[in-house]
C-alpha cells in the first residue's frame, strides 16, 4: 500500500474511533428537551419517569391555527411554530402564552437550543435566531430553500440542513456563514451529533459523515440503498437510519458496510420517521401502522405492535414505554419490552410532529392548531 494512502486511511480510522469513544459517553443535556429529537445525538430518548395514566393537564388553541412542527421544552418553557408563520412560548405549568412572534414563513421543523440561543428554521429557508426570554430576533439567516428539521450545535457553531442540499455552519453569535458541506441533493434530516462529526442521512441514498472542525467529509459517502429524510440515532457508537424506501440500517463506523440491513417490505414498505433508541433497542414507525422495536446489536425483530391508523410520528422512549402519535388522533403508550399497548388517547385531528417529555410531561401538537400537556394532575 503506498505510504501516503496508508496514512490517510490510519488517520481516518483514528478520528472515527475517537467518535466512537465519545459517542459511548452518556450525553449531559443543557436542558431538559432543548432538540426536536432530545439530544445532539437524536436518540430520541427522555431520561426521568411518566404517570402510568396521564392526563390532559392543559392545552393550547390556535384557531384556524395548525401544528406539524415537534416543542421543545427549556427551562419550564415549551417552544413551537405553526404552519402559519407564528413561534410561541408557552408556559410548561399552564399553557399560558409567554410570547408570541409572528415570521412570513410557516414552520415544519422543530425549534433548537443552547446556551441561551433559541434558533427556528422556516419553510421559506431563512433560519431566526432569538431571545428566548423575549421572541426578539438576533440575527437571521436565508438558506437556498425549505428547513425540514431542527438545528443543531457544536462549539460555536449552529448546524442547519435545508431542501437545497447543504449543511450549513453559522456563527452563534452573528449568523455570519463559517462553512458550508454540500451533498448533491435535498437534505430533510437534523445533524445528529457524535463527537466532532456529524452524520447526515441524504436523499441522495448516502449516509455522509463531517468533520465539524473543517466541515469536509471525515469518510466517504456510506450508500443506504434508497433516499432518507430521517434523523440519524445514534448511541454506544452504532448508527440508525430508516430510508424512504422501507430498509433500515445500522453503521458501526469506521465500517463502511452496514452493521445490518432489517429489510421486510410487509412490516416496513416505507418510513418518513426518525428512529429512537434505548438500552439495546431501535424504536421505528412505519407508514403501514406499525411500530417496530429492533435489536441494536443484529437488526433482528424483538416486537412490533400495529397501529389502528399510520404514524409518521417520531417515537420517544421514557420510562420503559414508547410515546407517539399518529394520523387519527391517537396518542399511545407502549411497553417497550413487548410492544402492548398501556396507554392510549383519542384526540381531534392528526398528531404529524412528535412529542417532546420532560419532568414527567408529555407535549405534542395536532394538525388543528392545539398543544397538549398530558402528566400526573396535581393533587
Amino acid at each position: 500500500m503506498p505510504m501516503k494512502k496508508r496514512w490517510q486511511g490510519i488517520r481516518i480510522a483514528a478520528i472515527i474511533a475517537g467518535m466512537i469513544q465519545q459517542s459511548a459517553t452518556p450525553l449531559q443535556l443543557k436542558a431538559d428537551w432543548p432538540l426536536p429529537r432530545g439530544d445532539a445525538a437524536s436518540r430520541g430518548a427522555a431520561d426521568g419517569t411518566m404517570p402510568q395514566s396521564p392526563e390532559l393537564l392543559w392545552k393550547y388553541e390556535v384557531p384556524k391555527g395548525a401544528f406539524e412542527s415537534t416543542p421543545i421544552v427549556v427551562e419550564g418553557k415549551v417552544y413551537i411554530g405553526d404552519m402559519d408563520g407564528n413561534f410561541f412560548a408557552l408556559d410548561l405549568q399552564d399553557g399560558k402564552e409567554l410570547w408570541k412572534r409572528k415570521s412570513e414563513g410557516g414552520f415544519l421543523a422543530g425549534a433548537a437550543y443552547d446556551q441561551g440561543l433559541l434558533v427556528v428554521g422556516d419553510y421559506d429557508g431563512k433560519v431566526q435566531a432569538l431571545d428566548p426570554k423575549t421572541g426578539e430576533l438576533r440575527w437571521e439567516f436565508t438558506t437556498g430553500a425549505q428547513i425540514d428539521a431542527g438545528a443543531n450545535f457544536f462549539q460555536s457553531l449552529v448546524l442547519v440542513t435545508s431542501e437545497d442540499g447543504v449543511l450549513y455552519a453559522l456563527d452563534r453569535q452573528n449568523g455570519q456563514l463559517v462553512w458550508k458541506y454540500e451533498t448533491g441533493d435535498q437534505l430533510r434530516c437534523g445533524p445528529t451529533l457524535v463527537g466532532s462529526q456529524t452524520l447526515l442521512g441524504g436523499c441522495d441514498g448516502q449516509l455522509h459523515v463531517v468533520d465539524l472542525t473543517t466541515g469536509k467529509a471525515a469518510e466517504g459517502k456510506w450508500p443506504l440503498g434508497g433516499p432518507t429524510g430521517s434523523t440519524p440515532a445514534a448511541i454506544d457508537g452504532m448508527v440508525v437510519v430508516p430510508t424512504h424506501s422501507g430498509p433500515i440500517l445500522a453503521f458501526r463506523p469506521p465500517e463502511g458496510e452496514p452493521k445490518w440491513n432489517f429489510n421486510d417490505p410487509e412490516r416496513s414498505p416505507e418510513v418518513r420517521s426518525s428512529p429512537a433508541v434505548h438500552a439495546g433497542s431501535a424504536y421505528i414507525t412505519t407508514r403501514n401502522r406499525r411500530l417496530l422495536a429492533l435489536s441494536l446489536a443484529d437488526g433482528q425483530l424483538q416486537w412490533e405492535s400495529v397501529l389502528r391508523k399510520r404514524s409518521d410520528s417520531s417515537p420517544v422512549y421514557c420510562d420503559g414505554r414508547v410515546w407517539l402519535g399518529a394520523t387519527d388522533g391517537s396518542l399511545y403508550a407502549i411497553d417497550a419490552k413487548n410492544g402492548e399497548v398501556v396507554w392510549q388517547k383519542e384526540l381531534p385531528g392528526s398528531f404529524l410532529g412528535s412529542p417532546a417529555i420532560d419532568s414527567g410531561k408529555m407535549v405534542i401538537a395536532n394538525d388543528q392548531g392545539v398543544v397538549f400537556c398530558f402528566g400526573a394532575p396535581s393533587r
